[in-house]
């Protein structure tokens, strides 16, 4: 049994261990357990998988009435959802409970380690999440992306094995991506990319600084808004040349094969789409991000010398811009960033935690 969503950050990874866990084993049996208010609850059943929904969600950070509300219905909510769990997990009898992160997984996983039945916990983050500093004493592993993550559990059974991407990189070259994507052949291609649902923050930015980088810089602008920022970031510039908008992207090897510099948030699987891509890139972290952890993402790429950091609050000084201009200036720069992110690459996640939990299943 895999538990966890919420974020496309804790789902993708469990589907990668569930095709890695397929590819090993042909004759595995996987049951999903998520939130019926996640992502999970409509990507999973539509890819054909056997989905249990809880009704569980986390607790709301605004002030608003509806936010109140939902707070003030989460311990009732909480109890529901964890017998929930429990019945779940007694009718499919796994041999290994499997957490991805996110609050969806923390009651299946705690109703499993009350059976006595092994979890084990992947982590995405440098910072690990609540879940995962809480479960892991009673987790029989924890498999990490980065060894940075182990000063911050209170287990020593942790392995580093990396985040399963969705996607490879043998893929398309430079020049057949950009052609595939409608892009330039010459010329830098910056890529902007504020997660699958987009960013306002950065899309706000870049709406009133485009022009710098097509016409001060002479770069390309390839811009994933997020479906609902798109409207307003077309109404804002309309058909501006040198730019691409995209609502979203499907084919994110392509576009990253296509970029010679990404700017983007510093979010777990981005991070590590970016270093199997062996990608440069300029990180803005989400700050809202819990317990900060896109920053600590950010700030351990950067310090590995794989990308430059920028807080969102500098980006009104120009910030932003002075760093892309300095890296496009330096194809050395570039170069080395791009080998130092390929250093953090781990391409054989999914079959290393598949492997793991085989070796609990079996024990």
């Amino acid at each position: 049994m895999i538990a966890g969503g919420g974020t496309g950050g804790h789902l993708f990874p469990a589907l990668g261990i569930a095709r890695a866990l397929r590819e090993a084993r042909p004759e595995v049996s996987i049951e999903f357990v998520g939130s019926v208010f996640g992502l999970e609850a409509r990507i999973l059943p539509a890819a054909g998988e056997v989905f249990h929904g809880l009704s569980i969600r986390g607790l709301q950070r605004d002030f608003s009435l509806t936010g109140i509300g939902r707070n003030l219905l989460f311990p009732w909510r909480l109890a529901v959802a964890y017998f929930g769990a429990r019945r779940h997990i007694r009718n499919f009898d796994p041999q290994v409970v499997v957490g991805t992160g996110g609050y969806a997984s923390a009651l299946p996983l705690a109703a499993a380690q009350r059976r006595g039945i092994p979890t084990l916990l992947q982590e995405q983050n440098s910072y690990p999440g609540l879940v995962t500093r809480k479960l892991a004493p009673k987790a029989a592993l924890v498999c990490l992306t980065y060894k940075q993550t182990a000063r911050h559990l209170s287990s020593d059974n942790w392995r580093v094995t990396g985040n399963p991407v969705p996607f490879d990189d043998a893929g398309l070259s430079a020049a057949q991506a950009r052609v595939s994507l409608g892009l330039p052949a010459e010329g830098p291609v910056i890529f902007i990319l504020g997660g699958s649902q987009g960013s306002k923050p950065l899309n706000d930015h870049f709406r009133s600084v485009w022009e710098t980088y097509t016409g001060g810089l002479g770069a390309h602008l390839l811009w994933q808004t997020g479906p609902r920022h798109l409207p307003e970031v077309e109404a804002a510039i309309g058909q501006a040349e040198g730019v691409t908008l995209r609502p979203f992207i499907d084919d994110m090897a392509a576009a990253y094969s296509a970029a010679d510099l990404v700017i983007s948030r510093a979010g777990a699987m981005t991070l590590s789409e970016l270093a199997l891509m062996s990608k440069p890139a300029v990180l803005v972290p989400f700050p809202g991000a819990a317990a900060d952890h896109q920053t600590h993402n950010a700030r351990l790429v950067a310090d590995h010398g794989a990308a430059r950091l920028v807080p969102q609050s500098d980006l009104a000084g120009g910030s932003l811009e002075e760093a892309v201009r300095n890296l496009l200036a330096d194809r050395a720069a570039l170069q080395r960033m791009s080998q130092k992110a390929g250093e953090l690459a781990r391409p054989d996640a999914g079959r290393s935690i598949a492997s793991e939990i085989i070796k609990l299943a079996v024990a």
